[in-house]
Parts: structure tokens; sequence; C-alpha cells
């Protein structure tokens, strides 16, 4: 009935509604080893009684149970969101204690429907129509083996079987997106609509993966390659290598367009932030994508020759400094983070910092660091020599940290 490895060890997420306990039974009839885990969110009255009913259903059929009461969700949040972010990272944890094989999710044909009404509705991107039967959600290996039951059919099984269980009073309510397309569209369709509806998102999942079958040739390092792609094939492409350094990274169509144009720019190196620790790095015909600060901003005031020793340089202006071309009449000084505007005479020839950048080979990572000694007119009067074979020897009144 499940298709399930019966040498595996599985997590069951359980509500106590139908669906999760029709799914139970046929786990337990199969002799799949498993381990229930239910939230109580402590929002609906009858949710304990639920979280009672399921913790006396395990204890009498000897299956391991794992309960978390949830803290109250803030006003204001997306309930929706905050609650599944809550229930997964619980069901991590659980997964990773007790070295389960996967995560079992009893989802079924109207939650598949609903979903895809609901992408459908919102429009813009899609990776997948409906619901995958398996993926990964934070490392987890997720299965999801009702997707070709109805809820009507699971609600039936329940009853057949005499297995117990609980409608959740919240999926009455038009307070969802969810439970609008639930109640207005899902319910009422036919055998046939289903089918139909069914059928079209097959067909649209099997365009998306001739597209990702493309996508698998193609060089997302390079430029020039991923300039060729269409928008679309060129978002996918985005997201398919942000989610390599990043699993939750999502990269939306205006975000795409505005990443098109940094590589169509002549400009050879641009670094753009994406999200919180996430940045997309264009450095000539190179493209990647990197988790950490986007930048390294600092500055440092000195109104006299002195010692000092940060995180990204040491400094011992008490000796001579004339090889720095730093002289008394310039203090104040003020040492900060290369800028790409800026530049500095040198051989009575103005230079772009960003030129000495490049021709000294410097990579980009260290560029947003490297410091520029500013005096007291905020002119540019030095800049320490990038080399990659440089080594720190004492003597040294100035060095860069790297």
């Amino acid at each position: 009935m499940l298709n399930l490895d019966k040498s595996k060890k599985y997590l069951l997420a359980c509500s106590f509604g139908p669906d999760s306990m029709a799914l139970f039974d046929m786990l337990k009839k199969e002799g799949i080893h498993f381990v229930v885990a239910h939230v109580n969110y402590g929002v609906r009255k009858e949710a304990k009684a639920e979280t009672n009913a399921l913790n006396h259903y395990c204890a009498t059929h000897d299956i391991q149970i794992e309960i978390l009461y949830a803290k109250p969700i803030k006003n204001g949040e997306n309930f929706e969101a905050k609650a599944r972010e809550i229930r997964y990272h619980f069901f991590k944890e659980i997964y990773d204690s007790d070295k389960i094989d996967y995560l079992l999710v009893a989802h079924q044909q109207d939650d598949v429907l609903e979903t895809y009404f609901l992408q459908r509705q919102r429009g813009g991107f899609v990776e997948y129509y409906g619901i995958r039967e398996e993926t990964t959600i934070f490392g987890m290996n997720v299965i999801r083996p009702l997707l070709n039951y109805s809820k009507a059919d699971l609600e039936n099984y329940c009853i057949k079987n005499n297995v117990p269980y609980a409608i959740d009073s919240s999926n009455l309510s038009n307070d969802f997106a969810r439970n609008v397309i639930r109640h207005t569209i899902v319910s009422k369709m036919n055998p046939r609509e289903r089918k139909t509806e069914l059928n079209n998102i097959d067909e649209l999942n099997e365009e998306i993966s001739v597209i990702y079958k493309k996508l698998a040739d193609i060089d997302g390092t390079s430029k020039s390659q991923l300039l060729r792609l269409n928008d679309d094939e060129f978002q996918r492409m985005l997201v398919l290598m942000a989610r390599e350094v990043r699993d939750d990274a999502s990269i939306s169509a205006p975000l795409a367009s505005e990443i098109r144009k940094i590589l169509m720019s002549n400009k050879p190196n641009i670094t753009l932030k994406i999200s919180e620790g996430l940045s997309f790095i264009k450095e000539y015909d190179f493209v990647t994508f990197k988790i950490g600060p986007m930048e390294c901003l600092f500055e440092y005031k000195i109104d006299k020759p002195k010692i000092m020793d940060t995180k990204y340089f040491y400094l011992n202006f008490l000796k001579d400094t004339s090889d720095r071309n730093v002289t008394l009449d310039d203090y104040p000084l003020t040492i900060r983070n290369a800028s790409l505007e800026d530049t500095i005479i040198i051989n009575n020839y103005r230079v772009e910092v960003r030129r000495l950048f490049i021709d000294w080979k410097m990579p980009l990572s260290i560029r947003k660091k490297w410091p520029v000694i500013v005096n007291k007119n905020n002119k540019v009067i030095y800049i320490p020599r990038y080399r990659k074979d440089f080594e720190i020897t004492n003597d040294l009144n100035f060095y860069v940290k790297k």
C-alpha cells in the first residue's frame, strides 16, 4: 500500500487529523518502524484534548511519541509560516537525535490541488507545481506517500478501520487563503475536474523538468553562458546556484532582472547583497554566490603618530613613515577600506585604486577590506601593495592582515 522500505526508520508528522491518523494506521499494519512527532500550538481550545488522545493512542499501540508544546506565535506574524518553521525545526531535532531515515508527511491529493491553485493565484516564479512526493527539508529526507488519496478517501479509511481522528476547527474558517480555495474550489470539484487539473499539473512540471535538463549542461559560473538563457531559464539557474550555498535561497523575477543588468554591465567586478549573509558576485566572466558579509566597512581616525593593532591591519607610526608617504602635516589621518571611487597620485599620474587592484590580481574577497590611508584633506596618500607571497617581518611599520 505504501511502498516503504521496512529496513528504514521513519518519523511521522502527526496532527491527529484524518490524514496523518490514516497514515499512522497504514504504517502500523505494514510493520513499519516509526516515531510520532506532534506539535500543539495552544491556539484552539480542543488542542489539549487532541494531544492527550494521540498520546494515549500511541501508548496503547506501543509507539514512541514526541510532543512539542509550542510557545505562542506573536500577533502580526504570519501564523502559517511561523507554525511551519516551528514544527520542522522540532522534526529536525528528533530526526537527528533518533537517527531517522525519512520524515513522513501526510499531505494528500486535496493539498496538491490547493497548492496548485494558490501558485496560479499568486503568479510569479514556481519551482514545482503542487507538492513533490519526495524532497529535502532542513537536511531531512521527506516522503509524502498519500498524494494519490483524496481527503475524503482518508476520512473514509479512518471510519472503516475505526481509527480515531479530529477535525481541526481552524480549517473550517476562511481566515487563510488556502482555506478559501479549499472551500470554494477544491471541495466542489468532481472526479473528472480533479483528473483534468492533476493532468495540467503533470504537464506543467514536465515542461519545468525539460528546462532543468537543459540547465544541467550550463556552466552557471560563466557570465556569457548565463546571458544566453531566456528570463525563465535565467531565474531558475540563479535559484539552483544560490541553493548550492544556502538551501533556503530564493531569487525573485525583479532580482533576477537586476542580476542580468549586472552581468551586462561594463564594470568587471560587482557584488550584490541578496539577503542577510548571501551575496551575488561578478568578477569579470566569473559568477558565483557566496555566504558571508557582503562588505567589510571600517574607518579609524589617528590624531598623531601611534601604534595601532586592528583586525584589518597593524601600524607603528612612531617609526619613520616616509616610506608610506605620511608626514606630520598629513594628520589627522583616516584609515578605511578602499572604495571604487578612490584615486591616488603615483609618479605624477592619477591612478584609480580599482585599476591597481586589477593589475595586482587581488582577489575580490580581499578588496572589500583593503585599507587606504587618507590625510586631513581627504586625499588618499597611501595604499599598501598587494603581493600574494607577502610575509610579515618585525621591522614593518604597516601591514595588512589577510
